[in-house]
């Protein structure tokens, strides 16, 4: 990270952020107040296939990039032990120099000794459950939220209404202090999308306790009006995390509800285990093991990845993984995954999924990568 600080009597400038850019200067005040300019760059040649179901194989060799972050804080010091944040952090494309400016957590914060109050867009609580705690991946085609959470999603309420894996604009937040190793996280999709005949909100929750090796948290999520004026949809996911020396096991589970229409419902369970071992310094291993049940329910129709009730629609991913630590900042690093799906699952590959997939195929995928944080 690189931070830019001032004394009462100076201004910063900072020019040529790369090559090429332009100028950029901004002024601060206060020997506790901040600019930080953060990120990483994070992408992977690979290649991915689909096959099985009946239907024909795809597959295709890519570079791909792999959720890039370049982001921008800024932090003014009240006094008292209140302090106010601002966060604008957007995609940064590598594979192809695209991508919206901003579009991810972005927001600005009041933080007291009482907790903190957030506005902007922001992951909803149930996402911190388990993707960054649990999923040795977190993100990309190997990570687990192809089928966890049933989907990646950053939309409005109502907005791809199927994923419980939400990155929400309009979220008002508390985030509270921490109390003897426990924090928690209250969060409220403001209603602002409402319709003649449905007024579509989010509500979730979050607590999580750390003591050394152990980590556990729980979190809740719940639609309304998603799918139509009064549907109430909800999930909820627990995980646990711990380390032996220099071994970390990990787990966690979820249930999934849906009332697509009237009178229909759907329910499904997931699970995932995942260990990490740190052979050196520089050396790491992991894996990851997903399975999704069949679902229940008397819906007719799948949803996001979820296949029909009362049919063959479980699915299973294994992923694998190495990674070499050049530096504190530099990663190399490779990783294997497949999905199995079942005859009506249609679960893809996450971030990067593959195109005209069909429902029972089987995708998968290796890549080759570099991180550079900053």
């Amino acid at each position: 990270m690189k931070k830019l600080t001032t004394s009462r009597r100076g201004w910063p400038r900072v020019a040529a952020l790369c090559a090429a850019a332009p100028a950029l200067a901004w002024a601060q005040a206060g020997g506790g107040d901040s600019v930080t300019i953060y990120g990483f760059l994070k992408a992977d040649v690979e290649h991915v296939r689909a096959s099985g179901g009946g239907a024909p194989s795809l597959s295709t060799n890519r570079l791909s990039n792999n959720l890039s972050v370049l982001g921008f804080r800024a932090k003014e010091d009240l006094g008292g032990g209140t302090s106010v944040w601002a966060q604008f952090e957007t995609n940064a494309r590598v594979d192809n120099g695209e991508g919206p400016w901003g579009g991810r957590n972005t927001a600005i914060g009041l933080s007291t000794r009482a907790g903190q109050v957030v506005m902007g867009q922001w992951e909803a609580p149930l996402r911190f459950v388990s993707v960054y705690a649990i999923d040795p991946f977190t993100a990309g085609i190997f990570a687990s939220n192809s089928i966890m959470g049933n989907g990646f999603a950053t939309g409005a309420n109502a907005v791809s209404p199927t994923s419980f894996d939400r990155r929400q604009p309009n979220l008002l937040q508390y985030w509270s202090p921490n109390l003897n190793g426990f924090e928690f996280r209250l969060a409220y999709a403001m209603p602002e999308e409402r319709t003649a005949d449905r007024n579509p909100s989010m509500f979730g929750g979050l607590v999580t306790y750390k003591n050394g090796p152990l980590y556990a948290a729980w979190g809740y999520e719940q639609h309304r009006s998603y799918f139509y004026g009064g549907s109430n949809d909800d999930a909820h996911r627990i995980a646990a995390a711990y380390s032996f020396g220099a071994t970390r096991l990990r787990g966690s589970f979820e249930r999934l509800s849906y009332e697509p229409e009237r009178g229909q419902s759907l329910t499904r369970n997931a699970w995932q285990i995942a260990v990490t071992h740190q052979i050196t310094p520089q050396h790491e291993v992991m894996a990851s093991y997903v399975r999704a049940q069949s679902p229940r329910g008397n819906t007719t129709k799948a949803l996001g990845g979820i296949g029909i009730p009362g049919t063959d629609a479980d699915a299973s991913q294994v992923s694998l993984g190495y990674v070499y630590r050049m530096s504190k900042r530099t990663d190399l690093w490779a990783a294997y995954t497949k999905i199995t799906n079942g005859a009506t699952s249609n679960y893809n590959l996450s971030a990067n999924s593959i195109a005209g997939m069909k429902p029972g195929q089987d995708p998968s995928g290796i890549g080759l990568g570099i991180t550079h944080r900053f």
